[in-house]
């Protein structure tokens, strides 16, 4: 998407905002009303707007009325308040915002113009008595004092979302990172910009305007583009070729000529360099800037104006007194009525605080409420992350789940023929963002890194994901624990194998990896029975039918090979599939997938493992595995780790949830291996999907 604006530039920077919840900008006491705005311009609320939602005009003094956006008073013009009341031809104006990217501490923003999530962003506005709100000093659009106004001509590039840079084995940590976000596709070989000067420019000399580039890396190398004013097949001026390297972002500043301009119009020509292999760059924006006197500005300038319609009451909810060790993350999609309950989501909670689902403290969040109330109204995982950094000091919490699904702003469907990204037509998708990712490559357990004191780089706490599409999907996985923890006898003392490769090589080398893993297993468990499964072809898939094997009873399922978030080279299935003969309810095993992608359910596409997870009666009971690139070094030391706590010597073993496990081995690995970026990435990317809460080997091995 590439779209062209005229900005008037109002001291307003898109990137200056502060996130912190320590000194909050609301009250517990006070109703707010949200505003949504997505396009920059001029809204209008009538006063009969505040009637429909009950504020009595005539008991109110509008003098007290105050908005506030990213927990900032901004400024209003109320027309008619200096009598002390709102009458019904009074109205409000306020300048609202298209949605800007969020700043990162000591990460430059590529592009400050396009939200990773949303153009939309939120206003709040709220009735204090007594206290005086922030006015504008005239009914027109606030200019600064200055005599001039600096006015930019920006085209904005979103047509591709970038990760940005990468540590060893093409790995990317999930955190902010150099040089992602939303920008042009790759320039290569080459592309024509063309900016028409408008009205706002009428009375600007050309000599004045200077240009702003830019640029950001997309590969690990120095990028020295071309580029000159003109089109592919003419150069009418050189100009100088910028220098950065890797992932960086830089911004380049040129000025302009009087012979630059022709009828009006800057044409710009950028290019690769086809003699530099595999330098890939990228462009952000471009923007024309000059200074404007303000009385032309008045003049030349015809803001967009909107008629505030919709108008939400929010209420703030004061978490300091509810304390929990057992936080449930949902939406409102899962409270509507399932076949089972007639709220999925409250009766999950209810269940892990009974005793028969462990008398935990728990407390539902809703991240409808939590976007208001940590995030000022915008969607994006900030406002999980803000919440757990103001709630986790105070109470602790040991278990997160998060219980719903997440589709990434980058995930793509078709359209009319056309590819289009979540973030911009989401009703097109099939699965919806319910509960977000807390960063790219997705990872669940980066919301909760950090938050101890002297330990940024391990988890605070247990994470798992429900990634349930509906109430119907968390019901059904609901009943599923419910079965499982209610089973008290002992089953068959089985865990299953599965070994792929590509070729000889690493079939004998993953072959290895397992007979280590099994051997891990009967140390702890001598009566452990191991059935192995190795691929036995050279296809590239091969397909099985395990409905024997687990229909009779397993407490584990491990797979090391190559996989993907569809199948692996030892293809089981979707379990849900009705030509397959899984049929073993109350007998559902954990699954450990060793390989690329199987544990990514955040995209547009149903994987096979949610699926595995949240059909009803039958599947598994909770899938553990990565979301993005699998190394199969990595790979073998974590799942050594894990099977060496998994099946550790009883009794001690019998006292540790799925995510005590998880929270030991990643402590293990670190202290083996040591921190660095590749492990921080593979550690943050495995993720669970199911409930941390839950006790693996009981009742079926111990």
């Amino acid at each position: 998407m590439r779209n062209s604006l005229i900005l008037l530039l109002l001291g307003f920077s898109l990137s200056n905002f502060s996130f912190a919840q320590d000194s909050p900008w609301f009250r517990y006491d006070l109703t707010y009303y949200k505003i949504q705005t997505a396009t920059t311009g001029i809204y209008r609320i009538p006063a009969s707007r505040l009637t429909v939602l009950g504020i009595p005009l005539k008991r109110i003094d509008p003098r007290h009325l105050r908005l506030y956006h990213r927990g900032e008073e901004v400024a209003i013009w109320v027309a008619g308040e200096q009598d002390g009341r709102l009458d019904s031809e009074d109205y409000l104006d306020f300048l609202g915002l298209k949605n800007g990217e969020w700043a990162s501490t000591g990460i430059a923003i590529p592009n400050p113009y396009v939200n990773t999530y949303s153009d939309t962003t939120a206003f709040f506005l709220v009735y204090t008595p007594g206290e005086q709100g922030k006015r504008m000093t005239s009914p027109e659009v606030h200019l600064s004092g200055s005599d001039q106004l600096e006015v930019a001509q920006v085209q904005v590039f979103a047509e591709d979302y970038a990760l940005g840079e990468m540590t060893r084995w093409g790995l990317r940590s999930s955190s902010s990172k150099e040089g992602q976000g939303w920008m042009s596709s790759v320039i290569a070989p080459g592309l024509d910009l063309e900016f028409l000067l408008g009205s706002s420019f009428a009375e600007v000399d050309s000599q004045s305007i200077s240009l702003e580039l830019a640029w950001v890396g997309r590969s690990p190398q120095e990028h020295v583009p071309l580029l000159w004013l003109g089109t592919s097949s003419q150069v009418i001026r050189a100009l100088p070729s910028p220098q950065f390297s890797g992932f960086e972002s830089l911004r380049q500043t040129l000025v302009l000529r009087q012979e630059d301009f022709q009828e009006g119009k800057l044409r710009l020509h950028l290019a690769a360099d086809p003699a530099r292999k595999g330098d890939y760059f990228s462009l952000a924006f471009a923007k024309l800037t000059s200074s404007l006197p303000i009385a032309a500005a008045r003049n030349k300038t015809d803001p967009l104006r909107f008629m505030v319609e919709v108008l939400q009451p929010v209420r703030f909810r004061d978490y300091r007194s509810l304390p929990a060790n057992y936080l449930l993350v949902g939406h409102r999609q899962l409270e509507k009525p399932s076949l089972q309950h007639a709220n999925a989501l409250d009766a999950y909670a209810s269940y892990r605080s009974s005793a028969a689902g462990g008398n935990f403290d728990t407390l539902v969040l809703r991240m409808e409420e939590l976007y208001d109330q940590f995030a000022f109204g915008e969607r994006g995982p900030r406002a999980l992350t803000a919440f757990l950094k103001f709630y986790w000091p105070i109470h602790h919490p040991h278990y997160l789940l998060l219980t719903g699904r997440s589709v990434v702003p980058f995930a793509q469907a078709w359209v009319d023929n056309a590819s289009v990204y979540y973030r911009n037509v989401s009703q097109a998708f099939d699965l919806q963002d319910l509960v977000p990712t807390a960063g790219f490559p997705p990872s669940d357990s980066h919301f909760v890194r950090g938050l101890k004191p002297g330990e940024p780089e391990l988890s605070a706490m247990a994470v798992g994901r429900i990634p349930a599409k509906t109430s119907q999907d968390l019901s059904n996985y609901l009943d599923k624990v419910i079965e499982k923890e209610r089973l008290l006898v002992s089953g068959p003392n089985r865990i299953l194998h599965l070994v792929g490769g590509m070729n000889p090589a690493e079939l004998s080398r993953h072959s290895s990896f397992m007979e280590g893993f099994a051997a891990l297993a009967k140390s702890g468990l001598p009566e452990v029975e191991v059935i192995t499964f190795s691929k036995q072809g050279e296809a590239e898939v091969e397909r099985l039918d395990l409905g024997k094997e687990i229909n009779a009873g397993i407490a584990l399922l491990t797979y090391f090979g190559h996989g993907s978030l569809g199948y692996n080279e030892l293809d089981f299935g979707y379990v849900s599939d009705s030509t397959l003969t899984y049929a073993n309810a109350g007998k559902y095993p954990l699954l450990l997938i060793n390989g690329c992608d199987y544990g990514n359910a955040f995209g547009p596409s149903y994987s096979q493992g949610e699926d595995w997870l949240v059909t009803p009666n039958k599947g598994a009971i909770a899938v553990l595995s990565n979301s993005s690139l699998g190394v199969d070094l990595l790979l073998k030391r974590y799942t050594e780790i894990w099977y060496k706590h998994l099946f550790a010597v009883a009794p001690a073993a019998d006292q540790l949830s799925l995510g005590d496990f998880l929270l030991r081995t990643e402590r293990e690995f670190l202290f083996r291996y040591g921190l660095s970026s590749e492990h921080e990435a593979f550690l943050s990317q495995q993720v669970l999907l199911g409930d941390p809460a839950l006790h693996i080997l009981h009742p079926i091995l111990r």
